[in-house]
């Protein structure tokens, strides 16, 4: 490792990540909600020539900002309309997301904290499956991560004027991309965790030399263009929408049923960060110890402070809020870890850490059994779950190894159990799940050019596989006059409708599939020829 020059390095580290994050994503549908919507926007923007409004199934979407949309469109128009090109522009974001944390620890640190805090990203499952899927938040990660680092980078020099002023413009740019990423809350996170930093090093003064003026001119010119023209077209309404609901009233309270205590965000990032998020603690303790002598270690803090302590007062939580922290606890840990291979009289503080790792690596296979067992859509494919023994044998090798004083190959223990993993996973395993999803079992049995309708509540990959919109009707009128209209129809809804659906006696239910890992049941009916 040592032998690598920083270039050399992220090359190599740049390919390895790619090749990892892209495995599977030409094989699994754009099932879950939020791809299908994003990725379903983004095709009838790109057919539509429209960069401004987004829609789906051509009504308006004000749950985001346009960027992601716009790579996705690129890419669209690169390498045509599929699941891998909705996915791509969040894989490259993942590959810049590793390859900014890698620079920022061999810049500030050195190189094998480097190259263990990339193996600590490397190895994380969410990681693999937060940058695999088509949402804005892969962009928001990668934006934020360049803001902290070129904020970092300006700290570092601000005493060289030249240098240091390209790293704060850079930042701003960063920041205005965030903006069009997903709204003001990059602006809240960079701007909370740098002024963190700042009070906690009693360095507030510097503010004044951060061109704040400037900055917020610049990040003006690149976002308001669009807002203003969102504004314009829609008549307010996707700016309504967007601050008031997707911002405002998700801070405030959960939506769609994502609540919870405020300890649930710190314990996404420890579930999230494994095998490596089980020296956390120690990681923490001792970057606290050392935050005065190591700024760095002061700044990785208090991005990780402000991103799980925002989240954890929100209303909303879900596990992908706390992805932004993850390069920066990476950095922690992978700070202690290079802290321990230094002092071998540390080593023996990492055995409690260990233990606990190989009791959760013994019960994950089980979980993972059981979970698709009791799935009553996956259960003939439970045995799936022996791809998962590779966390007991990883954990069986690392403490193997750490017994025999090799703390580098315990830490290569692992990370290689998890890569591996992830490989058997993502090519093998989720693909063949994946296919038992209700929109793959159904879609084949409707025809090219057959009416389809929705009846309240339908998965939205129905619009992106159809590719044409599907007309929902929210009552029963509506319904009834539809059948009238149209001599041949499909009708998409839920289980939970079918008592009011019971009344058209032309309807016959064709079938019902329960979506994978939880309640709702999609069902299919058509109009029988007699009506």
């Amino acid at each position: 490792m040592k032998t690598f020059t920083l270039s050399k390095s992220l090359v190599i580290l740049g390919i390895f990540s790619f090749l990892l994050l892209s495995l599977g994503t030409n094989k699994l549908m754009l099932y879950s909600l939020d791809e299908a919507k994003n990725a379903e926007c983004a095709r009838e923007m790109f057919e539509h020539h429209n960069w401004i409004v987004p829609t789906f199934n051509d009504e308006l979407r004000t749950d985001k900002p346009p960027l992601h949309y716009w790579v996705m469109m690129s890419s669209y128009h690169l390498f045509g309309v599929s699941e891998f090109s909705a996915r791509l522009g969040s894989i490259l974001a993942g590959v810049g997301t590793i390859l900014l944390t890698f620079f920022f620890a061999w810049r500030n640190r050195n190189p094998r904290t480097a190259w263990i805090t990339a193996l600590v990203l490397l190895a994380s499952l969410h990681i693999g499956v937060q940058f695999r899927m088509a949402v804005p938040d892969p962009y928001l990660i990668f934006f934020l991560t360049l803001a902290w680092v070129s904020f970092f980078e300006w700290y570092r020099k601000i005493d060289q004027s030249f240098q240091s002023s390209r790293w704060i413009w850079l930042m701003y740019l960063a920041l205005g991309l965030g903006v069009l990423t997903k709204g003001p809350i990059a602006l809240v996170l960079v701007g909370l965790s740098g002024g963190l930093f700042l009070f906690m090093r009693k360095e507030l003064g510097y503010l004044l030399q951060m061109k704040l003026l400037p900055g917020i001119i610049l990040i003006l010119v690149l976002t308001l263009p669009w807002y203003l023209s969102v504004h314009q077209a829609t008549g307010g309404a996707w700016t309504e929408g967007f601050f008031l609901k997707h911002n405002l009233s998700r801070f405030q309270a959960p939506m769609e049923g994502h609540g919870g205590f405020f300890l649930v965000t710190p314990l996404y990032v420890l579930i999230g960060l494994l095998p490596f998020s089980v020296f956390l603690p120690q990681a923490i303790y001792s970057a606290w110890k050392q935050r005065r002598q190591q700024e760095v270690l002061a700044f990785a803090l208090s991005v990780a402070m402000v991103v799980v302590g925002f989240f954890s007062f929100s209303g909303t939580k879900l596990f992908n809020y706390t992805v932004p922290s993850y390069p920066f606890v990476a950095f922690l840990i992978g700070a202690f870890l290079d802290t321990v291979l230094e002092q071998e009289s540390l080593w023996k503080s990492l055995r409690p850490s260990l233990i606990v790792y190989i009791v959760l690596a013994a019960l994950l296979p089980i979980a993972f059994y059981l979970g698709l067992r009791l799935d009553p859509v996956v259960s003939h494919l439970a045995d799936w779950a022996f791809i998962f023994l590779t966390f007991p044998l990883g954990a069986a090798a690392a403490w193997y190894r750490f017994r025999h004083h090799q703390l580098n190959r315990t830490i290569m223990a692992l990370t290689g159990s998890f890569i591996v993993t992830a490989i058997l996973f993502f090519q093998l395993a989720y693909p063949i799940i994946d296919r038992e999803n209700p929109v793959s079992q159904t879609i084949q049995l409707i025809g090219p050019e057959q009416k389809v309708i929705a009846y309240k509540q339908f998965n939205p990959a129905y619009v992106f596989y159809l590719n044409r919109p599907v007309e929902v009707m929210q009552t029963p009128e509506a319904l009834q006059n539809a059948l009238q209209v149209h001599p041949s129809v499909m009708v998409i809804s839920r289980t939970e409708f079918l008592s009011e659906l019971d009344e058209f006696e032309q309807l016959q239910e064709v079938i019902r599939k329960r979506d994978l890992f939880e309640t709702p049941t999609t069902i299919l009916l058509k109009k029988s020829p007699e009506y």
